[in-house]
């Protein structure tokens, strides 16, 4: 078992974001059905419901101050930048773990790290040019 960790702990990190996608979509959904509920209970005690409410369930579940909205309107704070410049840094560090052999025996596998991490930096970076100027919706 130590071995098989030894050789492939880098796939903790894509297993890691899918598992923090996963949870964000879970809370999405969680929200959604809450929203539904609220909206049940006011039809269920034969009021209407606010039309902020009903609105909320047609729009995206977006905060304008996440930077991780991907309509660049509702975007403060860097956007894409954050993530270019996250993944640009990992995957620097990775190189030089690499180049320096921090690790005996495994800087091929660094390498590789620094690789997959810089070709997420760019698909970051033309995603930030190429969807500046679009809108939502």
């Amino acid at each position: 078992m130590n071995e098989l960790f030894h050789s492939y702990w880098w796939l903790l990190f894509p297993l890691a974001f899918f598992v923090a996608a996963g949870w964000g979509s879970f809370m999405r959904y969680k929200r959604t059905q809450a929203k539904i509920d609220l909206i049940k209970s006011y039809t269920a005690a034969g009021k209407e419901p606010p039309a902020d409410l009903l609105a909320s369930l047609d729009k995206a579940d977006h905060d304008p101050n996440d930077w991780t909205a991907s309509d660049p309107t509702e975007r403060k704070g860097g956007g894409h930048a954050f993530l270019v410049i996250l993944f640009a840094g990992l995957a620097s560090v990775f190189a030089y773990a690499g180049y320096t052999e921090m690790i005996n025996g495994v800087g091929e596998e660094m390498y590789f790290v620094s690789m997959v991490l810089g070709v997420l930096s760019l698909a970051f970076l033309a995603a930030a040019i190429f969807s500046g100027g679009r809108k939502g919706g």
